[in-house]
């Protein structure tokens, strides 16, 4: 009987297993179910894809021009934290330009890089940059279906993904590609801020509170101490004054910007000494009044503080406000032109709100730049100076090469206007193009049709056409194609998905719709297999593809080809051989041996015999040195030459 007890428990207890372990899996399989049903699977499963073929790839990708100093600069940035504790200290830095731009991400990728002793600190940079390129695919997606289909919207995320020249960039630029990412992140989160954020209208004083009475000796002696501790702030403002003026010789910029810099510090020093005047004025005269005034003070707490007070509390309990604010902190902690987002934003707050914007975006604002101040160590002797020096700067960022546009070599602020357009008409896709085209036709008819603005024309005429428009009429210095540009291109995948949308509903089965979707991106992949890795070189067939545009635009312009010279010369050259380069030598020494010594053409002690000469096709290099001797190795694709190795006896 026992025996037969414990064999009946021990059925039961079997059976129980398997029911609930039939149980789980049911709900293993409900949960795989929900998921593949989910409108996010498609874009996750392409973020998904886009992380596998860029590990796998990562390694291909050489060093970029600027990536050597843009560690140095990281370096020299992480180093001013633990300065701040030590007595007079001022934050140095070598490149003379880079101080303009902020840091962060650069640092960043500093402190990875320690994560990955084995890696080349440019790889790991490269891994960072992409992983913040495929968190834009995401953005992109998240912002199309604001007013687009699930479809249409992946179908823009997809050719946004998909564009060799973002793809190229999303390696080997970490300064324009996250800056990219984060114009867009804060301007969809800001966006979503103005659907979600409730602003309580402040109260509107209907009438002046009563006066408290005060006696006449009481109100002769708060005169009196009034006039007196403002002609003190009087006297202290301008002593302030004089003393930020006076501190000129020691804390001025000591780059190119020095002259600037001694232009904007006698203005900035009279706001200042206003400032400070002003603001102790008004204290020291609530101070004084305040005490004795009971029903002012009660009139000013309900009618004024309060109202402010409730509306800063929805604010900042609102998470898409906090994620604006930290997103525009990090994007203007990068380059000081994501103010634009803060500006974009803005216009979209204010059609809503109206005045009652102003607050919450005064709200949003100083946290963000308190973020950037504490990112950018540039600025931290002084905050508001620096900024303004900076944002000068960038306005008109001097720029001393030359820039390869048609054929002919030009300087930077003095390239045809048609720059801009003939660049993006050649090097983005065919597809992207035409459906653009098609989207921006939809909404002007739109907009006609319906008598007010489309959301989607705005933002693109805000955030495409008038910087394009600006650059075209200002000239700024613009070189290595439109990398600088590259944050304005967003508002094009959206039209792009308001076009496709419309062919979408043509087509009624699913699968034809999808097929319509990934047919779009066959030109994407088959230019970027073509060129790998030098994406960002890839020219459309309104160029003649990448051969057609050889000689004729810039091509390996960050010198990343010579990755693969150095393959080829630490496979070929001799112990201790020598290398003189025409290009950028950190790129090419980054990769070569230990034994082997490089040295840039233009050192007076680069050897005049028995080296090997790496050439970079830009500027011509190529054919401007060394044109006689044969070529032991070429880094082209399609036709298109990048690097030359040759050996100079």
């Amino acid at each position: 009987m026992v025996a037969g007890k414990k064999e009946s428990g021990s059925l039961l207890a079997a059976l129980g297993d398997c029911a609930q372990a039939s149980i789980l899996e049911g709900k293993q399989r409900q949960t795989v179910q929900k998921l593949l049903r989910s409108e996010y699977f498609p874009i996750f499963l392409l973020i998904g894809l886009g992380f596998s073929i860029g590990l796998w790839t990562i390694h291909d990708y050489g060093e970029s021009w600027d990536e050597y100093n843009f560690f140095r600069y990281a370096g020299e940035s992480l180093a001013a934290y633990p300065g701040l504790f030590q007595p007079d200290f001022r934050p140095s830095f070598y490149d003379p330009t880079l101080r303009y731009y902020g840091a962060w991400f650069l640092m960043t990728i500093t402190l990875a890089a320690r994560l990955f002793p084995h890696w080349p600190i440019s790889d790991v940079g490269h891994l960072l940059t992409f992983i913040v390129f495929l968190f834009g695919i995401l953005v992109m997606y998240l912002l199309a279906r604001r007013w687009l289909t699930s479809l249409a919207s992946f179908g823009a995320a997809l050719l946004f993904a998909a564009q060799p020249v973002l793809w190229g960039h999303a390696f080997i630029n970490a300064r324009d590609i996250p800056f990219m990412v984060g114009f867009l992140a804060s301007l969809y989160f800001g966006l979503k801020m103005t659907d979600s954020l409730a602003l309580q209208k402040t109260a509107a004083q209907k009438s002046a509170p009563p006066m408290d009475p005060l006696p006449l000796a009481k109100k002769i002696l708060l005169a009196l101490l009034t006039v007196i501790g403002i002609a003190a702030f009087a006297i202290l403002a301008l002593r302030l004054r004089t003393g930020w003026e006076a501190r000129a010789a020691f804390l001025a910029d000591t780059s190119s910007a020095r002259a600037l810099d001694l232009y904007l510090r006698p203005l900035l020093a009279t706001l200042w000494a206003g400032a400070a005047f002003s603001g102790l004025s008004l204290a020291w005269t609530a101070f004084l009044f305040l005490p004795s005034m009971p029903r002012l003070r009660a009139h000013l707490w309900t009618n004024e503080l309060r109202p402010y007070a409730l509306l800063a509390s929805n604010c900042f309990r609102n998470r898409d406000f906090v994620l604006f604010t930290l997103l525009l902190g990090l994007t203007i902690g990068i380059r000081v032109m994501g103010i634009a987002a803060f500006g974009l934003v803005g216009i979209f707050l204010s059609k809503k709100q109206g005045r009652g914007a102003f607050f919450p975006l005064i709200l949003a604002f100083l946290p963000a730049m308190l973020i950037v101040y504490v990112t950018w160590p540039y600025l931290w002797p002084e905050p508001v100076l620096r900024l303004f020096i900076v944002l000068r700067v960038m306005l008109k960022f001097p720029w001393p090469g030359q820039t390869l546009f048609g054929g002919a070599y030009y300087n930077g602020n003095e390239l045809p206007r048609s720059y801009l357009p003939t660049l993006f008409g050649i090097q983005l896709t065919e597809p992207l193009l035409l459906l653009a085209a098609l989207g921006l036709g939809l909404a002007l008819w739109q907009t006609v049709r319906k008598k007010s603005l489309d959301e989607i024309l705005l933002l693109a005429l805000l955030w495409f056409g008038l910087p394009l428009a600006a650059a075209m009429i200002g000239r700024p210095y613009l070189y290595d194609n439109f990398r600088q540009v590259l944050f304005i291109l967003p508002p094009l995948f959206l039209l792009a998905g308001l076009g496709l949308e419309t062919l979408l509903g043509y087509a009624r089965p699913l699968w034809v719709r999808a097929g319509i979707v990934l047919v779009l991106v066959v030109p994407s992949v088959a230019g970027m297999s073509a060129v790998h890795p030098y994406e960002y070189a890839y020219y459309n067939g309104f160029a003649g593809g990448v051969s057609g545009a050889f000689r004729q635009y810039e091509m390996d312009y960050w010198c990343t080809s010579f990755r693969e010279a150095a393959a080829y010369l630490n496979a070929n050259a001799p112990q201790n051989a020598q290398v003189v380069v025409w290009g950028q030598t950190t790129t090419l020494w980054r990769y070569l041996r230990p034994d082997i010594k490089v040295y840039d053409y233009r050192e007076p002690d680069a050897p005049a015999a028995n080296y090997y000469a790496a050439l970079s096709t830009r500027g011509d290099s190529d054919l401007r040195f060394h044109a006689d001797l044969p070529a032991l190795f070429t880094v082209q694709r399609q036709g298109a030459i990048l690097a030359v190795v040759k050996y100079v006896p």
